[in-house]
């Protein structure tokens, strides 16, 4: 049976196929002719060519959204508030995950991922290969998580909310002060973030007076309970700890080795997450909240705005954090 193509699709809706390139790519058409276009595509089964589209000049209304591990509910509640938008807008949201450099090498040699969509979103990623031109995503392109002079992104102050952490832990009483954190070994996952909630955190610590230094740095692991020795041994050897972590999951470990050791949290040591997870609420997690669903929106906002109004200036758009103050703290 042969393809139906873009001139059946006009023949039977009695427009011109120019029309119908127009509402296949989201130009302006009176919603009469739009109905008549959607339901000849419906009838005929016609499957637009997204390559043919793409060297026409035209739109896929694709946007490719390229991400480290979903290892956090942070994740999935970014790319749930992005989709929401780009699915109102009608455009589609694909997933590339980047596990590591193989994944990354393999988009850098078949570019046809990179031909079929409008633009890209880089998520939590280090963005030092951008500079290198080690990929050409073209023009189109924000960076979330991660802040630039040179790109449309989207970040959240995180040496404020250090500061914040920092401020709270001194109120609490507390004299000894720790880090729970994250190393990460592949380089293309490495971001500033982490860093800089340190930096925030411990400048304040330091304007004050109180001793820090990397032997109070501890590191754990998104997926399993690396650090509980190192935990223990901070719950049971100082009076009244106060510990920042530097996203809820580490703040769940330490709440996990305190109730083996029958430590009570906001009364025996004081902790502050970072994240605000759904979770956090019910365990009475006192943490540092970040917009995720505002982030997302405003990430899929501005892909949408670079591809269809394109020559805009360069937009950094910075979100606040918000403590979020609960028993541990």
């Amino acid at each position: 049976m042969k393809r139906p193509t873009i001139k059946d699709v006009a023949s039977l809706s009695g427009v011109g196929t120019g029309t119908v390139s127009r509402v296949l790519n989201g130009g302006s058409v009176k919603e009469t002719t739009k109905i008549k276009v959607v339901r000849a595509i419906e009838k005929l089964g016609y499957q637009p060519n997204q390559t043919a589209r793409t060297l026409a000049g035209g739109k896929t209304r694709r946007i490719l959204f390229l991400m480290p591990e979903v290892r956090t509910e942070f994740h999935w509640r970014v790319m749930k508030s992005f989709d929401d938008f780009l699915d109102m807008m009608n455009y589609e949201m694909v997933i590339y995950p980047v596990f590591s450099d193989r994944r990354l090498n393999r988009l850098k040699k078949d570019s046809s991922l990179l031909e079929d969509s409008d633009g890209a979103v880089i998520c939590t990623m280090n963005t030092g290969f951008l500079s290198k031109n080690y990929i050409n995503f073209g023009n189109n392109i924000v960076l979330f998580e991660a802040q630039s002079e040179e790109f449309d992104c989207v970040y959240l102050d995180n040496i404020m909310g250090g500061r914040m952490a920092a401020e709270l832990l001194i109120d609490c009483g507390s004299s000894d002060f720790f880090v729970i954190s994250f190393e990460e070994e592949n380089s293309i996952l490495a971001t500033e973030n982490f860093e800089k909630r340190i930096e925030g955190f411990t400048g304040v610590l330091e304007n004050k007076g109180y001793e820090f230094n990397q032997e109070r740095l501890v590191y754990t692991s998104f997926f399993f309970e690396t650090a509980y020795e190192k935990i223990a041994k901070i719950l049971t050897e100082y009076d009244k700890p106060g510990i920042f972590a530097l996203a809820d999951n580490f703040a769940l470990e330490v709440l996990q080795t305190a109730s083996a050791l029958k430590k009570i949290p906001g009364k025996d040591f004081f902790l502050i997450g970072y994240d605000n997870q759904s979770w956090t609420e019910r365990a009475g997690l006192t943490t540092i909240e970040q917009p995720m669903e505002d982030m997302g929106r405003k990430a899929a906002e501005l892909i949408v705005q670079k591809i269809e109004a394109p020559g805009q200036y360069i937009q950094p758009v910075k979100f606040l954090p918000k403590m979020k103050r609960r028993r541990t703290a």
